[in-house]
């Protein structure tokens, strides 16, 4: 198994004091060709720069009036599932499926549902175990879920090796996968459910164009060892830059080992410290807050607001205090769901839906809508829609 290596985002927007520099630079440079230019010319070195900065508040005016507007659509919880074709008969029964499983929380919340729908379709189900700070572990696992028989292996965030699908492929077993980045979904890969992390990255960045009006200052947390995660902070970075010329983002990575070792957060406020004009935190997943507001407070940074995606039941509570600003909202279960769904169609050899199998649902959770939720799982009745499409019952 790889691992991404540490790189730096794309799009990332010049930090203030250089971009006031190229910005001085450049009405230099402007004001120097007018002089030479031609003597017939109505137009000024001051009219040039009055012209230029209007033009700029313009651009973020608008960029700050397009973010605002693309919120409304994300105000209200999804309540349809996005897969609408039924199988043809209930699921054969007798399939075996193995997850790969981690104790990260939503890891454990795949585990869960998948053993509660291999149940109901009679399939036959176990977990084999791994280490994401520890590749040697992940090849074991693959090699446990092999010795199991399986016809389907669940994997979920970290990157498969080409040497690795070869393995599967050859031992006729099939690979589900939620929120694996990149990887092609050709055999022996049957389906990458959720894995589109670019709907949340857009928007969250929204959110944070709207509500800082145009001047917000951010600090990115990213994982790449999680690969999806790319998906979020690229697309998070790129729709700031083309919205908000007033706005700064910088990314700080954090490798494995160092999550696993409970340091995401403190090397999340170093960066903070190093960067004072920072007034938002973004974190690429909900769990990977977790410690944060102490330690705002305790670092007296308790005025930077923390945004970001894929809410956990604390990130709920927080928007509820206030304490932090603004979430996506992301179901582990329902992007489960979708890889079940793809199971089932694959084992009666129906044609699976790729791109409603991809997307995510989500929506923009602040104090204003949170309400009394302790996990953001929606459309509420999820299941129950997807058991009717499959022609399967019970609990």
């Amino acid at each position: 198994m790889q691992h991404n290596s540490r790189r730096e985002v794309r799009g990332r927007v010049l930090p203030r004091s250089r971009r006031v520099t190229a910005t001085l630079a450049a009405i230099g440079l402007s004001i120097a060709v007018a002089a030479c230019g031609s003597s017939s010319s109505s137009s000024s070195p001051g009219s040039s720069v009055v012209a230029s900065n209007a033009s700029a508040r313009t651009s973020a005016t608008g960029g700050v009036a397009t973010a605002t507007a693309a919120l409304k659509t994300y105000q209200a919880a999804p309540s349809r599932i996005n897969i609408t074709t039924p199988l043809k008969t209930a699921p054969p029964p007798g399939k075996t499926v193995v997850v790969l499983g981690t104790p990260q929380p939503q890891n454990v919340q795949i585990q869960q549902t998948v053993a509660q729908l291999a149940h109901l379709a009679h399939w036959n189900y176990s977990v084999a175990s791994y280490d994401p700070a520890n590749p040697a572990t992940f090849d074991s696992a693959i090699e446990t879920a092999l010795t199991k028989h399986a016809n389907y292996i669940v994997e979920a965030g970290i990157p498969v090796t080409p040497a690795i699908l070869q393995q599967v492929e050859h031992a006729g077993a099939k690979l589900a996968v939620t929120a694996v980045y990149p990887i092609a979904v050709k055999p022996p890969v049957i389906v990458n459910a959720s894995s589109d992390d670019s709907t949340q990255g857009n928007l969250m960045a929204d959110y944070f164009v709207s509500d800082s009006n145009g001047k917000g200052n951010a600090v990115i947390e990213h994982v790449p060892g999680y690969a999806i995660l790319d998906g979020f902070t690229n697309a998070f970075t790129a729709r700031v830059k083309a919205l908000c010329p007033g706005c700064t983002t910088t990314t700080t990575n954090v490798s494995l080992p160092q999550l696993a070792a409970g340091q995401l957060v403190p090397t999340v406020i170093s960066a903070l410290k190093r960067n004072p004009s920072a007034n938002y935190v973004v974190f690429d997943d909900g769990p990977f807050a977790t410690g944060i507001t102490s330690a705002l407070a305790a670092a007296g940074l308790s005025k930077i607001k923390v945004i970001g995606e894929a809410a956990d039941s604390a990130g709920l509570a927080a928007l509820r205090t206030g304490t932090e600003a603004a979430w996506t909202g992301y179901s582990s279960p329902y992007a489960t769901l979708q890889v079940v769904d793809a199971m089932f169609r694959d084992a009666e050899g129906l044609p699976i839906p790729q791109a409603q199998e991809g997307a995510q649902q989500t929506q923009l959770l602040t104090k204003a809508n949170v309400g009394s939720i302790t996990e953001w799982n929606y459309p509420t009745d999820a299941l129950q829609q997807f058991k009717a499409l499959w022609k399967i019952s019970g609990q």
